[in-house]
């Protein structure tokens, strides 16, 4: 038996040990009670499952924590599981904002505890021990009742950002170069938490994994946007979509073109001209204001399409409506334009050591932009977008350069 105690002292850095824990990802939840007729709440990622008989979960709140002493008075609890596209709500939650319950949606149960409106799940039950554990408690709450209130995916934190969790995304096909590929995106994390706090917005990175797909493998939110870019979702790179990953390559264009159904060698062309004008301005983006409307029955298109298994209507269904948003794509921002509204912008990250120009499988994209914006506006977010992109592909020539080599390998990136 080891002599090691937990008054060993560490030998390593604690920001090392904080980044291994974070490549395990943990669902978020609200502890919450009623304290002098009043809501208290705390946001923790430690939630567990203990024990099935009897039924005790866990969470484990820091020592310091000024909330969990008034939790801990209280004779009921409960526990809330955030959906994927509550992240405000969490947020607003986890503030020290002493009106923040004012501001999200929530009842009282049958025992007496706030609910949060629209989360997953809730748990009901009484603290009823707690174990002192270095800087935190491990506490134990005995559940008197237990129930699925909406069953979709739940809010994550991983690496240091929120985000979902798509059921037929990744998980369908998990193997060795899949994992690579997502590690080459997360690559990018300091830039998207950096670009998503400068202009409140959704950073994402979406890398290739086959011929025919990206997946959304990193994002990052700031200011008030929605947690629902979901990691591992599949995105086509079907005309008109995914110009910025594939205009650098000449194959990749061609094999893109291919794709476009139905077939018609007016319609090829002007995509050819759209990747070259992506091309030559170094950024690809898309417009919806003139047509909202058209933006958001695409929007539900590719949502069928990430959650696959089609029947053959609905697919010819899904890829006739993505063929005809081609007049969102393939634009450009000139010095007259005034009032623009984009859905986002997207600039390649280029494969490091290349002589030329070359498309890595990676690009980064920044969607719910402040809308109504000039022309250096627009061009602020491209210059700050490839800026972050150079950097990435410096980190896949160094810190990420093991993964990058196996995911290029595995040739997911198309090229």
């Amino acid at each position: 038996m080891s002599d090691t105690t937990l008054d060993t002292p560490t030998t390593f850095d604690p920001r090392a040990f904080r980044d291994v824990m974070g490549h395990y990802p943990t669902g978020v939840v609200v502890v919450t009670a009623m304290v002098d007729d009043a809501p208290v709440g705390m946001v923790v990622g430690t939630f567990s499952s203990v024990s099935l008989e009897p039924p005790l979960v866990s969470f484990m709140p820091m020592t310091t924590s000024s909330t969990y002493p008034k939790l801990r008075a209280a004779d009921r609890v409960c526990i809330s599981v955030f959906a994927h596209d509550q992240l405000q709500a969490c947020r607003t939650l986890a503030s020290k904002d002493p009106q923040k319950f004012d501001k999200v949606d929530w009842t009282l149960s049958e025992a007496g505890a706030p609910m949060i409106s629209g989360a997953v799940a809730h748990i009901h039950g009484r603290i009823d021990r707690e174990v002192e554990a270095g800087d935190h408690y491990i506490t134990l709450v005995a559940v008197d009742d237990i129930a699925v209130n909406r069953p979709v995916t739940p809010l994550l934190f991983f690496q240091g950002g929120y985000g979902g969790f798509s059921a037929t995304g990744l998980s369908a096909h998990v193997d060795e170069s899949l994992i690579s590929a997502v590690r080459v995106a997360e690559a990018a994390r300091p830039q998207l938490d950096r670009l998503a706090r400068q202009f409140g917005c959704t950073a994402a990175a979406l890398v290739q994994i086959s011929a025919v797909d990206q997946t959304i493998g990193a994002t990052s939110y700031g200011g008030d946007s929605d947690a629902d870019e979901r990691i591992g979702v599949r995105v086509p790179l079907l005309p008109p979509l995914g110009e910025a990953a594939v205009a650098w390559s000449p194959d990749q264009v061609d094999r893109w073109v291919s794709r476009i159904f139905p077939q018609d060698e007016q319609v090829i062309a002007g995509y050819r001209e759209a990747a070259d004008r992506v091309r030559a301005q170094g950024y690809a983006i898309s417009r919806v204001d003139h047509d909202p409307e058209g933006y958001a029955a695409l929007g539900e298109a590719l949502g069928e399409y990430a959650h696959g298994e089609l029947t053959p209507a609905r697919d010819r269904a899904v890829r006739m409506t993505i063929a005809g948003a081609g007049h969102f794509f393939g634009g450009t921002v000139n010095e007259s334009d005034t009032s623009i509204d984009l859905a986002s912008v997207v600039v390649p990250v280029f494969a490091p050591g290349a002589e030329e120009p070359t498309n890595s499988g990676l690009v980064l994209r920044l969607c719910h932009l402040p809308s109504g914006v000039g022309p250096a506006t627009v061009m602020e977010w491209v210059r700050a977008l490839q800026e972050a992109a150079s950097e990435v592909s410096q980190t896949l020539a160094t810190s990420a350069h093991k993964d990058y080599t196996r995911y290029a390998a595995a040739g997911l990136r198309g090229a």
